[in-house]
């Protein structure tokens, strides 16, 4: 769970979706026009001049992104709209509502590739356009700060349409180098298949790092997750892939997920979405490129690290070399199928209705005119709103304990991220399905059971069952946490073992966590989270990991890599925190054990914003902590404010109103103490 407080209410709007991303709102616009341009920038560089027409339509986009950045350049927040910001609820007129996750086609895919060779390029182009420059225009004229939150409002339609086209521009220029230069198709592996291992996961979903994968033979594609196996190509033939970014849903909607299971994960839009379709072009699956890499952006950055003198285009990096590092590239050509671009998502073959029950004739009379909602969804900006799926994304596993049973919904989770604004929480999830119902009437029935049980009211079936409801209000969070820690315990010892161990300025968390393990088949890398990543070792199914190699610059080594037979980089660990004394014996002692060959290779220094291995990032903070403390420690307080109007009366009723207080205090207490000595670093 995150304790982060956001806007309770579902980002639907341009501006909900710019202020949801944190920071300064007018920060981040600028951003956001900034990439668009250098992404229009880089299409122009490879576009080849016979197309004119193309050429002009971009250069209009540019012309939008140029004006719009101009007005954003010096904009400042105003102290009224900062107070605006900081309200719970954030104040919308007359802003376009989204009820989907993303774009999807009216129409599927073409089959054959000259058909359309980007799928939904032309109405896109044409929409984005439209929406740059009437997003460009707006912001001219409103530069007077004021009470509400307009100028913020004509960022967010401008940050919004700018990153449409970002988008839009990379898959386009990923399109044109397929096209002008065309790379050698990959070299179906030796074994015959190819497994995808997922991303980083930490307890409880520790488990699924290693179980869950892609597994690619020939006709067939098995994906197998939290969710059980997936089989696609067995009733209806694959006959093309389809790589469409951004990815739905966008990771600024990741926290927003009822249950919370999922984190933000790096490089999400960017890498974007494979669908795998029929030949009727209809999506019979997909996965996110991202849930299948362990670094997205160490792993990118390879090819410029290694060649820092060639030419280097970010859509390249992360369209094409995206599909290549994560194995995709190789799967599909072991599946003998054809890939494509696309700028719309490819409509499912399977139903994606959403499982909410139908609106009451009094959410109808609310919906706002003119809105476009599914039958089982509340209106946008509600408590219940939660549009369906638009993507039949499979993915391996949640990456945190999720929250179950009624706590699971719309309308609960949407008052859950309410109260993270206050001070007084009574969430005490994620726990079991049952969690919602026990907490709800939890303080009354410790009052009622203290009171009761005090004075003469002990023996009534109404009291026990009070008292019971307490008790079980108070270890029912505790008791699914251990439960959902057991189930994911390990049931392998590993065949070797490496520790980077403490060093100066990292935290006692990484010299207890980090490790790399080999259990004889695959090769494992735990980060000092507590994530691990499943790597597919040597003799396994590609890709996997053959080498450890030692990265230098002009400046001595800086890193080390486990690398594929190619070279490609499979993970890479910063040497000052994984090789602190830069006595590579231990780690050549693994590389033994494990079967793999040590190398040193020249690479340019390379850094990432968000790496789940490096100590102190925000991906490494990102896991399950248990019960929230807040709702526990009210139950205790209700439970010590009772316990002083007992004394005159039956003093076991006392005594056990201390008791549930002291269970409900004590493993907060001692996961506070646990928290605060995992973060101390050790002295230079």
């Amino acid at each position: 769970m995150t304790d982060t407080p956001l806007h309770p209410a579902r980002p639907h709007t341009a501006t909900q979706l710019l202020v949801a991303q944190g920071g300064d709102p007018f920060e981040r616009a600028r951003e956001s026009v900034l990439r668009a341009r250098e992404a229009v920038d880089e299409l122009l560089t490879v576009l080849p001049q016979d197309q004119q027409r193309l050429r002009e339509r971009f250069t209009e986009l540019t012309d939008s992104l140029r004006r719009g950045h101009g007005q954003l350049a010096h904009r400042q927040l105003s102290q009224a709209e900062r107070s605006a910001l900081a309200l719970p609820t954030l104040p919308s007129w007359g802003e376009r509502a989204s009820a989907h996750e993303g774009p999807v086609g009216s129409r599927p895919p073409a089959l054959r590739a000259e058909d359309e060779p980007v799928y939904g390029f032309a109405d896109a182009l044409e929409a984005v356009s439209r929406d740059l420059a009437g997003a460009a225009a707006h912001l001219s004229g409103s530069q007077a700060p004021a009470g509400g939150l307009h100028r913020v409002m004509r960022a967010g339609a401008m940050a919004e349409a700018a990153t449409a086209a970002e988008h839009l521009t990379h898959v386009f220029t990923a399109a044109v180098w397929d096209f002008e230069r065309p790379a050698m198709p990959p070299v179906p592996p030796d074994l015959g298949r190819v497994e995808l291992r997922s991303a980083p996961r930490a307890a409880p979903q520790r488990r699924w790092a290693r179980q869950a994968r892609v597994i690619f033979t020939p006709g067939r594609v098995e994906i197998l997750g939290a969710d059980g196996s997936r089989v696609i190509g067995d009733s209806e033939p694959m006959a093309m892939a389809v790589h469409v970014a951004p990815a739905a849903p966008r990771e600024v909607l990741m926290p927003y997920d009822p249950a919370e299971r999922y984190r933000r994960t790096p490089c999400w839009d960017e890498l974007g979405v494979l669908h795998f379709c029929s030949a009727s072009g209809y999506s019979l699956g997909a996965i996110a490129v991202a849930d299948w890499l362990a670094q997205p952006e160490y792993l990118l950055a390879q090819e410029r690290a290694m060649l820092p003198g060639s030419e280097h285009l970010r859509a390249r990096e992360l369209l094409v070399r995206g599909l290549d590092v994560a194995g995709i590239s190789a799967g599909l050509a072991l599946l003998g199928v054809e890939l494509r671009r696309g700028v719309l998502h490819p409509p499912s073959a399977r139903s994606l209705e959403s499982a909410t029950m139908r609106r009451t004739r009094g959410q109808q009379a609310r919906m706002p005119a003119g809105a476009v909602v599914h039958p089982g969804s509340e209106a946008p900006g509600s408590p219940g709103f939660d549009p369906p799926p638009v993507v039949d994304l499979i993915r391996p596993a949640p990456h945190l304990q999720p929250y179950r049973g009624l706590a699971a919904r719309a309308a609960p989770a949407y008052k859950r991220r309410l109260r993270r604004h206050k001070r007084w929480r009574g969430d005490t999830g994620p726990a079991s399905p049952v969690n919602l119902v026990l907490r709800a009437p939890a303080s009354a029935a410790i009052v009622i059971a203290g009171l009761g049980g005090a004075y003469l009211l002990a023996e009534t079936w109404f009291i026990r069952l009070c008292a019971v409801w307490a008790v079980l209000a108070v270890l029912e969070p505790w008791a699914w946490t251990a439960l959902e820690r057991l189930r994911d315990r390990r049931r392998w010892r590993p065949v070797a073992l490496y520790r980077p161990g403490p060093s100066a300025g990292v935290s006692r968390a990484f010299a207890t966590r980090a490790a790399l393990v080999f259990d004889g088949r695959d090769i494992a890398v735990r980060g000092p989270g507590g994530h691990e990543a499943w790597l597919s070792g040597p003799g396994q199914p590609e890709p996997g990991v053959v080498a450890v190699q030692r990265l230098s610059d002009e400046t001595g080594p800086w890193a080390v890599a486990l690398a594929g037979r190619a070279g490609e980089w499979r993970v890479v660990l910063p040497l000052a925190t994984w090789v602190p004394d830069g006595d590579l014996t231990g780690l050549a002692g693994f590389a033994r054990e494990a079967g793999l060959s040590l190398s040193d290779v020249h690479a340019e220094r390379l850094s990432a914003s968000d790496d789940v291995f490096a100590d102190g990032s925000a991906s490494a903070a990102a896991r399950s902590r248990g019960p929230a403390s807040a709702g526990l420690l009210i139950l205790a307080f209700w439970a010590l404010v009772t316990a002083p109007l007992t004394l005159l009366g039956w003093r076991v009723a006392t005594a056990g109103l201390l008791i549930l207080a002291v269970a409900a205090v004590t493993p907060v207490l001692a996961r506070w103490i646990r928290e605060r000595r995992l973060a101390r670093t050790f002295p230079p």
